[in-house]
């Protein structure tokens, strides 16, 4: 068996979960002796400086260029870079790392040789989103990715919940889905530390990890958190995002300035989570975030809005945790009031978490990968022949 080569279709080093999650999959492919390349379709001098320290040197780093202002366009620019990669690297597998990813990667499968690769896409969000609400946009959506799930030989969603969904609307598709585990928590989360019991009558910090983008819904949050009857408390919400000043005129109108802080984007979460008592999700939609995995691996008690599949059955037996409709600010503030009575930080949320540790989620995703890989190799006598003389020499 020859050494398998796994090409990372990715956006950008962003701040994003996914961003996080793809570095730490191509840290322990590499980890685990295969060859990675990760392909961006652009820089990011702030995420970059973050990721650029968790990614292993093994990792090539690939890139179609600087920022242009648009998505869409930094993705038709990355399209010939994903094709040049392919041709270049000859991997065994081209894995897109997300939903933003997978269109572009399609597009590239028509222009490379199928035989001897094999291609994976990775589910990080709904394929419908809740906004997609009118028929014509579901209708889009819906055959969108018909046609992206068409190019690809597996789908990898995240939870179980979701691959049931997928299944249920795209049928034709469904002997390709297959769920893995992400690597959310780090040895790090997982560390034992002596948590500071407050008193009852002390304010206590709710913490919110996330992008300000419209997704995130952090004006239902600070508007929830106005609601409480516990008006001692913080909140304090880690992260950048275009929508950075309309948040701090909803905080300024709100009469919150002394009460939220924005603590900006930062690359270790671990110190904001152990100093929280709630952890707050407020997102409209998500596939399976990995801020509340992260939260619970710190025995942080989470209160999210119901944004993702099987939020309800993850949080159902965890102590001071709750799941809220979407886009009720007075369920949310009353369950953000409920989240933070207690006397002691509870001890067994980290056993939920655990199994998204890193080594079991990479050997989850290297289970499918090698199976592919070897296909893939299968397809390539003549590099199967000499890497067998490789060995015997």
């Amino acid at each position: 068996m020859i050494r398998a080569r796994l090409l990372l279709t990715m956006h950008k080093f962003g701040q994003g979960g996914a961003d996080r999650v793809a570095v730490h999959l191509a840290s322990g492919f590499a980890e685990a002796g295969k060859d990675v390349v990760i392909a961006r379709m652009r820089t990011d001098r702030e995420g970059e400086a973050a990721l650029g320290s968790l990614c292993n040197p093994a990792v090539k780093l690939a890139t179609a260029g600087e920022p242009l202002g648009s998505r869409k366009l930094e993705l038709a620019r990355g399209l010939p870079m994903i094709v040049r990669r392919i041709w270049a690297e000859r991997p065994h597998v081209v894995l897109a790392t997300s939903n933003n990813i997978g269109l572009v990667t399609a597009l590239a499968t028509f222009l490379v040789p199928r035989s001897g690769i094999r291609f994976a896409f990775k589910t990080t969000n709904p394929v419908i989103r809740p906004r997609d609400s009118s028929k014509i946009a579901r209708w889009y959506r819906r055959r969108l990715y018909a046609f992206i799930f068409s190019r690809f030989d597996r789908i990898l969603p995240l939870t179980h919940a979701e691959q049931r969904t997928l299944t249920a609307l795209y049928p034709q598709h469904a002997h390709k889905l297959q769920t893995v585990l992400n690597p959310y928590v780090s040895d790090a989360m997982l560390a034992d530390f002596a948590p500071q019991t407050p008193a009852c009558d002390a304010p206590r910090t709710i913490v919110a990890l996330a992008r300000m983008m419209p997704q995130k819904r952090l004006d239902l949050l600070i508007t929830a958190f106005a609601r409480m009857r516990r008006r001692q408390d913080r909140l304090v919400i880690v992260g950048e995002g275009p929508e950075r000043v309309a948040i701090e005129r909803l905080i300024a109108q709100l009469g919150l300035s002394k009460r939220v802080e924005l603590a900006g984007f930062v690359s270790d979460v671990v110190p904001w989570l152990r100093k929280a008592d709630l952890f707050a999700l407020s997102s409209h939609y998500e596939g399976l975030p990995a801020a509340v995995i992260e939260a619970l691996a710190t025995n942080c008690p989470v209160v999210t809005t119901d944004c993702f599949d099987g939020a309800a059955l993850l949080l159902r037996a965890a102590p001071h945790c709750a799941v809220v409709p979407r886009g009720d600010a007075d369920a949310l503030a009353a369950a953000l009031d409920r989240g933070l009575d207690y006397s002691e930080r509870p001890t067994c949320l980290r056993a939920i978490a655990r199994q998204y540790g890193m080594a079991a989620a990479i050997e989850s995703h290297l289970s499918i990968l090698d199976g592919l890989a070897a296909a893939a190799q299968a397809e390539r006598p003549g590099e199967v022949h000499d890497g067998i003389k490789r060995a015997l020499n």
